[in-house]
């Protein structure tokens, strides 16, 4: 063993003559040690310093006056703190055997002859420092040994060493014993040992998985000397062939567990009824909430339709002001010139008759213009008809044959799906017949009319487009298409309600409508119906 260089090692040097301890410091210098000296030059000196400070060696020349070497080390074995202080003679007495045996008797462990020999000195020196150091270890370790053992022997824990092989006990500490009132052999005997070492463990004992398992944790209901049924949580350590266990006393612990767990369980019926108490409760509160905003939503949504009618009626009723005032004032005026021609005998009454008629005509149509818009106010959702939209579509065109043939317009038909297409009949050919005659009144004078209606379905959406390549429409107006009596061209004949009546169908099936248009180009509308979810 190796000589720890940061170690403190204290020596005595013992000479009556200062020169001689100064030499022999100067030989057991070593820078690689950490060593320390003590000198003194006489036997009570020497005693003193032994008795205050931890000595690891003691160099004690023999002669010296008053008390000799041999006196010093007869005292120093005699005294408990300093007899086992290594002691070595350093002396020029000859060799002679009696001198050498008397100094061993008086607990000298080795001799050094002068002159000395520094090489020999310094090895028997450093030899015997290593000795005691393991000796110093030895004490350490037997203190804790001695620890232990006291703490294994005070423990209520349960501690046993075990060969497997043998089935053998080879130690138990006292608290095994009182558990279960018996000795190390009776629990070696064949019907005892099952006592702690039930059948599951004596094969995991039997059968390790490798030469240094570890088991924590193994729980096992055993027979208690004194209080019967208990439960003990064993921790095994296998090392050299035998098993090293620990084990506690969890009984408390596994009744408190056990009251836990039906506590756990109660509370957690109680927490389940409280949650489906509390779900029903909030399932009830959930329908009155949505019943209530349901109702809200539709009041909300049935006043913006009453601010919405409103406001289109105030616009209904300045607008039907307005158109009813021209032909009301034409007619005014052409009746007071009938009266003036007829009592001058004019030939101009056929012309005015005819202009006056013409004006009843145009105040009949504004008048039906108007009618149509209060019907359209007041249509509320109907069911659904069951047609064939294609048959419809050349209805309409029929209907308008005389404008296609003026026009020359080409109408190309492309219907993909028509049968999922939940309208009625009427609201349909209404919004059909409005796009398809407006295409063709607003074509362009440049070139051949061309109108395409088209039907088709996206994954949300069944679509009718219906597109030209007519005038188009600015930006700028595209916005006002909608709004009643609005027209952007006035070169043609129209009321301006045709639009307003095809939005006003589309937003009854909950529809919208978007228009895109270039000018002299052309232009395109589509209206999107929802799929239902069943189909989508």
């Amino acid at each position: 063993m190796a000589i720890n260089s940061n170690q403190e090692l204290n020596i005595l040097l013992v000479d009556d003559h200062p020169e001689n301890l100064f030499s022999l410091e100067k030989v057991l210098e070593d820078e690689r040690l950490n060593l320390k000296f003590f000198k003194a030059e006489s036997g009570t000196d020497a005693l003193k310093i032994a008795l205050k400070e931890e000595l690891a060696l003691i160099m004690l020349d023999v002669q010296m006056p008053g008390m000799d070497g041999y006196e010093v080390a007869k005292i120093l074995k005699e005294s408990s703190k300093t007899r086992n202080i290594p002691v070595i003679f350093v002396t020029a007495i000859n060799y002679e055997t009696s001198y050498v045996v008397k100094g061993y008797e008086f607990g000298a462990i080795d001799y050094l002859f002068k002159p000395l020999d520094p090489q020999i000195t310094r090895a028997k020196v450093v030899s015997f420092l290593q000795i005691y150091i393991q000796q110093k270890e030895l004490e350490y370790k037997n203190d804790e040994l001695e620890h232990l053992g006291l703490l294994v022997n005070l423990t209520s824990d349960l501690m046993y060493i075990y060969e497997p092989q043998k089935e053998t006990f080879i130690h138990i500490n006292p608290a095994v014993e009182r558990f279960t009132g018996r000795s190390l052999e009776d629990l070696n005997s064949d019907h005892h040992q099952n006592t702690i070492i039930d059948e599951e463990l004596m094969n995991l004992f039997k059968n390790p998985k490798d030469a240094r398992q570890v088991i924590q944790n193994y729980e096992q209901q055993h027979i208690n000397k004194t209080e019967g049924y208990c439960w003990i949580s064993w921790s095994f350590t296998l090392n050299k062939g035998k098993w090293y266990a620990v084990g506690r006393n969890v009984t408390a612990r596994k009744e408190s567990e056990d009251k836990l767990a039906s506590a756990n369980a109660e509370l957690e019926k109680k927490v389940q009824d409280r949650t489906a108490e509390i779900l029903k409760t909030n399932k009830e509160l959930k329908y009155e909430v949505d019943r209530r905003a349901y109702a809200e939503e539709h009041l909300r949504i049935y006043n913006e339709m009453l601010v919405e009618k409103n406001k289109e009626l105030d616009n209904f009723v300045y607008t039907a002001s307005h158109d009813l005032k021209l032909p009301i004032a034409n007619l005014e005026g052409l009746i007071k010139t009938l009266k003036e021609e007829i009592a001058d005998g004019s030939d101009q009454v056929e012309t005015v008759l005819s202009m006056l008629g013409h004006s009843v005509t145009q105040l009949k149509e504004t008048v039906q213009d108007l009618l149509k818009v209060i019907q359209v106010q007041k249509e509320r959702l109907e069911e659904p008809d069951d047609f064939d939209c294609k048959d419809v579509i050349e209805e309409i065109k029929f209907s308008i044959k005389e404008l296609i043939e003026e026009a020359a317009a080409n109408i190309i038909t492309d219907i993909q799906r028509c049968d999922e297409l939940k309208l009625t009949k009427s609201d349909f050919r209404s919004i059909i017949y409005n796009l398809m005659s407006n295409a063709i009144k607003y074509r362009s004078p440049k070139r051949t009319p061309e109108v395409l209606v088209k039907m088709y379905e996206t994954d949300e959406h069944y679509v009718i487009k219906v597109s030209d390549n007519g005038l188009g429409i600015p930006e700028d107006q595209q916005q006002k298409l909608f709004s009643i009596f609005k027209r952007v061209y006035s070169h043609v004949e129209g009321s301006g309600i045709g639009l307003f009546i095809v939005k006003k169908a589309v937003e009854r099936y909950n529809g919208y409508i978007s228009v895109e248009s270039a000018i002299d180009k052309g232009t395109e509308f589509k209206i999107f119906f929802n799929k239902p979810k069943s189909v989508q």
